[in-house]
This record gives structure tokens, C-alpha cells and sequence, in this order.
């Protein structure tokens, strides 16, 4: 229920802000929002099942910033900044749900400031964050999130050609997630635009994709197994995602939300508003689509396509406003209705595929009244690699 009442809430604002245009109380509501964001992920007990594995290495693997030494650092998996958080959290007495709410606090507050700097339409861009990712970030990839919402702020440094603070960026986003330093190369992409090179350079991913899968598929599953998450690689072999052995299911989860949509989105923003600002970040844009062309054959860069997703966010929320808005031969409702056949294929898919009442987060609990649900529990001793229900670690 809370989630489809924020989902109603974020609805309501994007209509009186995005759409109408209003002022009075804006900030005051996007503040709000990031609050209420924070509290449910930071208060949540035990949804997530990557947040089952953290609270315990929480508990029984973290040491005390008095016992921490270089050897800590050197024998964990985890990076050395997630490790620290961890330690400071557990040294001062706190609870694992305090790792949640200063990771939330993080990663919210950089995405929404994100979608507020960059997009006409912040209320509509969190709208769609939440009803797509919002679990995903903030209870699930939790270190992964903390990198990626740091990267988006080195991307802008790399477009306006300051160097330096963006290097940095990436150094503390790989304190976070080790994978984060492969964005060095951001700076060599910046050129990328969605022209007769740029769709060249789409294609030959997915063949370069094919080959490498095809060349060194066992050094990509080893490569995910050493980053800490290998029970997620037995789901990919399960389901072939690690091959390219694909069924209709995987085209219409990977290929349709985040490769058709945002390609159109960019068309269209490039032909009828060419003025927009947004259009400076494309060449963000191209290197999610990269990423995503690589994806189809290797999984394991889901990773980066994670991070772009919210690019992709930022371009198609522009899309669906302005495709709505530009009704001069059509009736207002008319307008809507053309807008509504155009994205259906879209929200289905992510309504359909990634749906908020997904096991893992739904019905939700907060450490407050900390209630347990048994399908879930069941569910999680048959998938978390250290399942540990214990009513006193939270």
C-alpha cells in the first residue's frame, strides 16, 4: 500500500508541477519526496535480498574501526569505502538499518538533485525512477547505487571538460563499487552523438558483445562471481543470460525499455526541440546505449547500464511530456490518448517484469514495527547465500 500511495502522490505532483506548470510549495514537495524516499529505504527490515547478505556481513564480518587493518581490506570483497561506512556505523553502536538510511540518504539525495539540475520535469523523472528503479537502488545494489549516483555528477565534470574533479569522482565511486574505474574512459566518449557513427559504433557493440561471449564467456562468469555475487550468477546461467541463447522474455525485458525507448526519445527531442538543454547530455546517453548493445551478450554490464539508466529516465520523461503537449491539430485529450498508445508498451513492460510488489520488497516493514513475512523468508533461505533471520540484527 505505501508504495502505490508515494507512486499516487508522485502522479499528483508531476500533473500540478511538470505538467501545469505551478510553483507554490515546489521545493517544499521535492523535499518532501526525498524524505519520504529516504525513510522508506533506510527504515525498511529485511526487504532486499542482497540486503539479507549485507546485514549479515554487518553483524559477522565487520570489524570495529579498532580492529580494522590493511588485511581487512585485502581478504573482503567488498570495497574499502563500504567496508569503512560499515565500520564506523558498527563501532558507535548502530544498527545495520543506520548503513540504510546514510545509503539512502546518498544515493536519493544526488538522483533527485540529478533530475532537478538536469530535467524540466524533475517530479516526472522521480516519478518514473520510482515506479522503475527505486527498489532496485535503494534495496538492493546498495554499494553499486552509492557509486553510480556519484558518477553522474563525474560525467558533468567530463562534459564541461573539468578533468581533474571528475578523476576524482570516479576514485571515490570506486571506493564504493570496483567496477566504477572501468568509467575512466568517459572523457575519450564524449564525442558520441546518435549520427551515422554513432549508430555504427551501437551495431558493432553487440557483434563485438557476441564475440567476446562467445571467445571468453567463462572469464566474464568469473569476473561476476569475484564481485561478490555469485548467487545472482547462478541465476544468470539458470536463465541463459550469460549466453546467447535468448527467448522472446529477455528481448522484451532488455531490449524495449531501455534501447527502443530512449533511441526514440532522442529522435524525437533532436527533430522537434532542438533547443533543449538536455540534448548536451546525448553523448551520456550513446554510452548507456553502448553499454546496453554489450549487455545483450554479457551480462555483467548490467553494472553500467545501471548507471545510465538514468539518462535514459531524463530523455524519455522529455519525451512523453513534450509528445503529449504538442496537440496543436488535436484536442488536449486526444493528445493524451496518442501519448498514452505510444508509452503503453513501456510502462507494461516495466509494470509486467518489475513490478512493486515483487516478493522481495512487498508487503513492505519497517524496523519500526519489524513484521516478518514467511513467503518471503522462504524465499530468501532458498536464494541469499547467507540467509540469517535473527529478530535482533536489523
Amino acid at each position: 500500500m505505501i508504495y502505490f500511495v508515494i507512486l499516487i502522490l508522485l502522479i499528483i505532483l508531476s500533473i500540478r508541477y511538470d505538467i501545469n506548470g505551478k510553483i507554490k510549495y515546489r521545493d517544499q514537495w521535492y523535499g518532501i519526496i526525498l524524505v519520504i524516499f529516504v525513510l522508506v529505504a533506510g527504515l525498511r527490515f529485511r526487504l532486499g535480498e542482497d540486503t539479507i547478505n549485507y546485514i549479515y556481513e554487518f553483524y559477522h564480518a565487520t570489524p570495529e574501526l579498532s580492529d580494522l587493518s590493511f588485511d581487512t581490506f585485502l581478504s573482503s570483497s567488498s570495497p574499502p569505502l563500504w567496508i569503512l561506512l560499515n565500520s564506523i556505523v558498527k563501532s558507535i553502536g548502530g544498527r545495520f538499518f543506520w548503513v540504510q538510511l546514510v545509503q539512502a540518504t546518498i544515493v536519493n539525495t544526488l538522483i533527485l538533485k540529478y533530475f532537478r539540475k538536469h530535467s524540466s520535469y524533475p517530479f516526472a523523472c522521480t516519478a518514473l525512477f520510482f515506479l522503475w528503479k527505486y527498489q532496485w537502488y535503494n534495496m538492493v545494489v546498495m554499494k553499486a547505487a552509492i557509486a553510480l549516483s556519484i558518477i553522474l555528477f563525474a560525467n558533468d565534470y567530463f562534459l564541461e571538460k573539468k578533468y581533474k574533479k571528475g578523476f576524482l569522482l570516479v576514485l571515490l565511486a570506486t571506493g564504493f563499487h570496483q567496477s566504477s574505474i572501468i568509467l575512466v574512459i568517459i572523457p575519450f566518449l564524449t564525442f558520441l552523438r546518435f549520427n551515422g557513427l554513432g549508430i555504427f559504433l551501437l551495431v558493432s557493440a553487440y557483434f563485438i558483445g557476441a564475440f567476446l561471449q562467445s571467445k571468453l564467456g567463462n572469464i566474464f562468469q568469473m569476473l561476476e562471481f569475484a564481485g561478490g555475487v555469485s548467487n545472482k550468477l547462478d541465476s544468470y546461467l539458470d536463465t541463459k543470460f550469460m549466453t546467447q541463447e535468448h527467448n522472446l522474455n529477455y528481448f522484451i525485458i532488455r531490449i524495449l525499455p531501455v534501447t527502443i525507448y530512449p533511441i526514440l526519445s532522442l529522435l524525437y527531442i533532436k527533430v522537434k526541440c532542438k533547443e533543449s538543454h538536455i540534448l548536451r547530455l546525448e553523448p551520456l546517453l550513446m554510452v548507456g546505449l553502448f553499454f546496453q548493445m554489450l549487455r545483450l551478450n554479457i551480462d555483467i554490464f548490467y553494472r553500467y547500464v545501471y548507471i545510465y539508466l538514468i539518462y535514459f529516465i531524463i530523455f524519455m520523461v522529455h519525451f512523453f511530456v513534450e509528445f503529449s503537449k504538442n496537440s496543436v491539430r488535436l484536442k488536449k485529450s486526444l493528445s493524451y490518448v496518442r501519448t498514452i498508445i505510444i508509452v503503453f508498451p513501456f510502462f507494461f513492460t516495466i509494470a509486467f517484469f518489475e513490478p512493486l510488489l515483487h516478493i522481495d520488497f512487498y508487503p513492505y516493514s519497517s524496523v519500526i514495527e519489524r513484521s516478518i513475512d514467511t513467503a518471503r523468508e522462504r524465499f530468501y533461505s532458498g536464494k541469499v547465500a547467507y540467509y540469517n533471520l535473527n529478530m535482533d540484527e536489523y
